[in-house]
C-alpha cells in the first residue's frame, strides 16, 4: 500500500539556529543587568542599615573622620556635606571623641573640601583647636591613606559619610588601619530626590568594582 506524501518520514535535518550567538550575548548581558541591580539593591540595604545605626552604639574613640563631599552642587552649598559635618559634629558633643578630622580635595571649582567643612564645624561652636585637616585626598582610598599621618597615636576612629558610603570606607579602613578599631556613623541625609540618590548607589557600586580591582 503506497503512503501518503504528507505520512512519509521526512529526512533528519539538524536545528541550525544562525541566531545563536546573539541570544547568548543577550542572555549574558540579562544576566549582568540583573546581578548589577542585585549589587546597587544590596549598597541601598547596607546604607538603610547605616542610617538606623543610633548614636548610642558608637563606643567612645581617640578620632572622628568626616569624609569629604563635594563644597557646592548647582552654584550652590551642598547639603549633603552639611549632614555628613553636622553627623560628626552631633559625635563630638556627645563626647564620643575630642578631635574632629575633615578630610577632603579641592573640587573643580576650586572649593576644598576640608576647609569648607571646618568652617561648617567652627560655625556650629567646635573648637578651632580640636579640628584636623587633610585637605588633599581626591578618593576614598586617599582619604584614609593622607589622613593617616594625623591619627599617629589614636587607635579607635569613627568614620563618618553617607550610609551607602561606609561599607566601602570600612573595607578600605580595615586594609590602611589594620591595628585601628574603626567604626562609623552616618548622617541623617540631605533631603536628595530619590533619582539623584539612585546616581549615587549607582555610582557607588561602580566604585566598588575599581576597590575591588585597584585595592
Amino acid at each position: 500500500m503506497l503512503s501518503s506524501p504528507s505520512s512519509r518520514k521526512q529526512p533528519f535535518r539538524p536545528y541550525n539556529d544562525q541566531n545563536w550567538p546573539l541570544r547568548i550575548m543577550l542572555l549574558i548581558l540579562f544576566a549582568a543587568v540583573l546581578a548589577w541591580g542585585a549589587i546597587v539593591y544590596y549598597i541601598y540595604h547596607l546604607a538603610e542599615e547605616a542610617k538606623k545605626r543610633p548614636m548610642q552604639a558608637i563606643a567612645p574613640a581617640d578620632a572622628i573622620v568626616v569624609l569629604g563631599n563635594a563644597v557646592n552642587r548647582n552654584g550652590a552649598p551642598n547639603p549633603c556635606l552639611r549632614s555628613r559635618v553636622e553627623a560628626g559634629v552631633s559625635l563630638y558633643y556627645a563626647d564620643k571623641a575630642s578631635i574632629l578630622l575633615m578630610s577632603g580635595g579641592t573640587d573643580g571649582d576650586g572649593s576644598n573640601e576640608a576647609e569648607a567643612m571646618r568652617d561648617i564645624a567652627l560655625s556650629l561652636g567646635v573648637p578651632a583647636a580640636h579640628i584636623r585637616l587633610e585637605n588633599r585626598s581626591e578618593s576614598t582610598y586617599e582619604n584614609l591613606a593622607f589622613s593617616t599621618p594625623l591619627l599617629s597615636g589614636q587607635n579607635r576612629i569613627v568614620l563618618v559619610s553617607d550610609g551607602f558610603h561606609l561599607a566601602r570606607a570600612e573595607w578600605l579602613a580595615a586594609k590602611q588601619w589594620p591595628q585601628k578599631n574603626v567604626q562609623s556613623y552616618s548622617g541623617a541625609g540631605c533631603g536628595e530626590p530619590d533619582w539623584r540618590y539612585t546616581q549615587k548607589l549607582v555610582r557607588e557600586s561602580l566604585a566598588w568594582a575599581k576597590a575591588l580591582i585597584v585595592h
